[in-house]
C-alpha cells in the first residue's frame, strides 16, 4: 500500500537538509507535522489538497479559562505585529476564522496544489525557508 500524497510530501519536508529539529515534529494524524515549542504552543506544517500553511497554533484547552489564555498569548503576539512581520519579511495571517478554541500566526499558500509532485522540492524548499523565518520572528516575543 502506498502512502498518501500528503504523507510523501511531509516527508520530504521532515528530510530536508534546512528543517530544524526544535520546531519540526514527527508525522501527525491530521496531514501536519507538529512541534511543541512551549506551553500551549506549538510549530506546525499543514498541508491540504489545494493548500498549505506554515503556522505558530496556540491551544490551551476547550474550557473558557484555557481559551482566554491562548487569547491572552495570542494578544501579546499580536502586540508586537509589526516587528513580528517585519522580521519575518511579509504580512501574516492572524485570524484563522474557523477556530473557537485556538488561535494562530500563519503564512499561507493558496497557490500550493498538493498534486502537482514535480513542484515538491521547491514547495519543501519554500516552506522550510519560511517556517525557520517565522519562529525566529516570534522567537524573541515567546512569554
Amino acid at each position: 500500500m502506498t502512502e498518501p500524497l500528503h504523507t510523501q510530501f511531509l516527508r520530504t519536508i521532515l528530510q530536508h537538509p534546512e528543517a530544524r529539529e526544535e520546531i519540526t515534529g514527527p508525522l501527525g494524524k491530521v496531514k501536519t507535522l507538529k512541534k511543541g515549542v512551549s506551553r500551549g504552543v506549538s510549530m506546525i506544517y499543514v498541508v491540504r489538497k489545494s493548500t498549505a500553511r506554515v503556522e505558530m497554533w496556540i491551544y490551551r484547552g476547550p474550557k473558557p479559562h484555557q481559551v482566554d489564555e491562548a487569547k491572552h498569548i495570542h494578544q501579546h503576539f499580536h502586540n508586537h505585529k509589526a516587528s513580528i512581520e517585519n522580521a519575518f519579511g511579509a504580512p501574516l495571517n492572524w485570524n484563522h476564522g474557523r477556530r473557537k478554541t485556538a488561535y494562530s500566526i500563519q503564512f499561507d499558500y493558496d497557490e500550493f496544489r498538493l498534486d502537482d509532485v514535480t513542484r515538491w522540492p521547491d514547495w519543501a524548499d519554500r516552506m522550510v525557508a519560511d517556517m525557520n523565518r517565522l519562529y525566529d520572528a516570534l522567537r524573541p516575543h515567546f512569554l
